[in-house]
C-alpha cells in the first residue's frame, strides 16, 4: 500500500538487522564491545560498514555467542529477537502515528524511525494489528500509539498539516501571552517562587493554567482569588476557550 524508502526497506535484511542491533543500548555495557568485536573480526577496516555477506557472518558469530551461555548472552539473544520482531512487523515505508487515548494531531513516522522505536520497545510491548498496523504500548501500559501504514503522498500531507498546526499554535501562544501579561502575574520558570499563569503550546492548541512553583499555597490565587475567571474573561474576547470539566487540572485550553 505505501511506498518504501529505498534507504530502509530495500536494504538487505542482515545489514539492516545489524544496524539496528548496534544502535540499541544494552544494560550490560560490554555487549556493545562484543558486537563491535564480532564486526571487526569480519570487516578488515574499521571505517567500512559490513556488506550483506559480512553482516550475515557477524550474525552467525553473535548467534553462537548468545547460545553458548557467554556473559550477557541472555540480553543479547533477547535484543536479537527484538530486532527480528521489528523487521517482521515494519513492512511499509511510512506510518501514521495516533495516540491512544487520543491526544492532539496525528504525526508521521518513517520506516527507519519506527524500526528503532519497535526494537527499543521490545516484543512484549509491540503487537501487530489489522491491515499492517502496529500498536506500541508505553512502559506503564496506560497509553499506546497506533502506527498505520500510509502512502508517501499521505505522509507528506500529514506532515504539512502538522507543520501548519504547530505554526498556528505558536501564534496562539504569542497572542495569549500578549493578552494576559498586562493584567496577571505570569509564571517565571527561573525562580523558585516564580508562581503565576503558565501558557504552554500543546500538539494542537495552547493550555493556560496556574503554575505554583515551590509555593503550593499560591494556587488559591488562581481559583479563589479570581485570576482564573479574569483569564477566561480576557481570553474569551479574542479566542475560543475550553475549560476543563469541573475545573479539572485547573486548566483551560485555547484551540486552533
Amino acid at each position: 500500500m505505501s511506498e518504501a524508502p529505498a534507504s530502509v526497506l530495500a536494504s538487505p535484511s542482515k545489514q539492516l538487522a545489524l544496524r539496528l542491533l548496534r544502535r540499541r543500548p544494552f544494560s550490560a555495557g560490554y555487549l556493545t564491545q562484543v558486537v563491535d568485536l564480532a564486526v571487526r573480526e569480519v570487516v578488515s577496516s574499521q571505517f567500512d560498514e559490513p556488506d550483506e555477506r559480512e553482516a550475515a557472518l557477524v550474525h552467525q558469530r553473535l548467534t553462537r555467542y548468545a547460545a553458548n551461555g557467554q556473559p550477557g548472552s541472555t540480553e543479547l539473544a533477547s535484543a536479537m529477537l527484538d530486532v527480528k520482531h521489528a523487521l517482521d512487523l515494519v513492512r511499509h515505508g511510512h506510518y501514521r502515528a495516533s495516540a491512544v487515548p487520543e491526544s492532539g494531531l496525528d504525526t508521521t513516522v518513517s520506516a527507519e524511525r519506527l524500526l528503532e522505536l519497535v526494537t527499543d520497545a521490545g516484543r512484549d510491548r509491540v503487537l501487530a494489528a489489522q491491515g499492517g498496523a502496529l500498536v506500541v504500548f508505553a512502559e506503564d501500559e496506560e497509553a499506546s500509539t497506533v502506527y498505520r501504514p500510509v502512502s508517501a503522498a499521505q505522509a507528506s500531507a500529514l506532515r504539512r498539516a502538522a507543520r501548519s498546526a504547530k505554526e498556528e499554535a505558536i501564534r496562539l501562544h504569542e497572542g495569549a501571552v500578549e493578552v494576559l501579561r498586562p493584567h496577571v502575574r505570569m509564571a517565571d520558570w527561573s525562580k523558585d517562587d516564580g508562581y503565576g499563569v503558565s501558557v504552554d503550546v500543546m500538539r494542537d492548541g495552547v493550555s493556560v493554567q496556574w503554575w505554583p512553583a515551590a509555593v503550593p499555597e499560591s494556587r488559591a490565587m488562581w481559583e479563589q482569588g479570581g485570576i482564573r475567571g479574569l483569564c477566561v474573561a480576557l481570553l474569551s474576547a479574542r479566542f475560543t476557550v475550553s475549560e476543563g470539566v469541573g475545573g479539572a487540572n485547573h486548566t483551560m485550553t485555547l484551540r486552533i
